[in-house]
């Protein structure tokens, strides 16, 4: 009897723990300072249908033009000698009373940008131009990218309309309607010249790996020499 009492009391404890082990097998929900959400002045809406197939980055040939631009502090600019320099350029597309696609392009500029650290600005720059010139001036620019807590080093543009579509237009990124202007991420080499053409909302952590693969590519390889006919790197015998 006293073994059955025992039994009875072990299966018992048993099934209170069960409901336990069930429960810590079940995803955590996501910490709130861990779920990115967009300005709630933006509607979202149209992105609820299921993504594109991913396309494979290409690299593209692209003229950057030297046209004076305005910053989003009202400070103007030269896009390719300025802002660009020999640093790495992550170039992006919008306009401020956009409520679709924009808002997630911004925001994943953002995420971007907090990956990047303290290689923001002093290596690479982000610059989120507008398409919509006429009606983004500095200040409607200011307040939009302070939605996205931007740091010095990402710079958003606008300028005489003049001025920003020939920039587009040298950017393959020009439509004579601004509302249906293409979803892509330009990446770029000032140094080298070498730019890479992203479409569609590619994440920040792909957009990181561009950007690491351009800077990778500056460093200087080390010289070999020839021991016994075998090339070798120094420090190698």
């Amino acid at each position: 009897m006293k073994r059955q009492a025992w039994l009875n009391s072990a299966l018992i404890s048993a099934l209170a723990i069960l409901p336990l082990a069930h429960a810590h097998d079940m995803p955590e929900p996501m910490p709130a300072q861990h779920q990115h959400a967009a300005p709630a002045s933006h509607d979202h809406s149209a992105h609820m249908a299921p993504p594109a197939p991913e396309q494979v980055p290409e690299t593209v040939a692209v003229t950057v033009s030297n046209q004076p631009l305005n910053d989003q502090d009202g400070r103007s600019r030269r896009l390719k000698s300025e802002l660009i320099g020999d640093r790495i350029a992550v170039v992006t597309f919008v306009y401020t009373s956009c409520t679709t696609v924009c808002p997630v392009v911004s925001s994943i500029m953002s995420d971007l940008q907090k990956k990047l650290g303290d290689r923001l600005d002093r290596e690479v720059r982000l610059l989120s131009l507008s398409v919509d010139p006429a009606r983004d001036t500095p200040s409607r620019l200011k307040s939009y990218a302070a939605q996205y807590e931007t740091k010095p080093g990402w710079f958003w543009l606008t300028g005489p309309m003049a001025s920003v579509t020939e920039v587009l237009t040298g950017f393959g990124a020009y439509t004579p309607n601004f509302e249906n202007h293409p979803v892509i991420v330009l990446i770029g080499d000032g140094r080298t010249g070498k730019w890479s053409r992203h479409y569609g909302l590619a994440n920040a952590d792909k957009l990181l790996a561009q950007v690491d693969s351009y800077l990778a590519a500056r460093q200087p390889r080390s010289p070999t020499r020839t021991v016994g006919g075998t090339p070798t790197r120094p420090g190698q015998s």
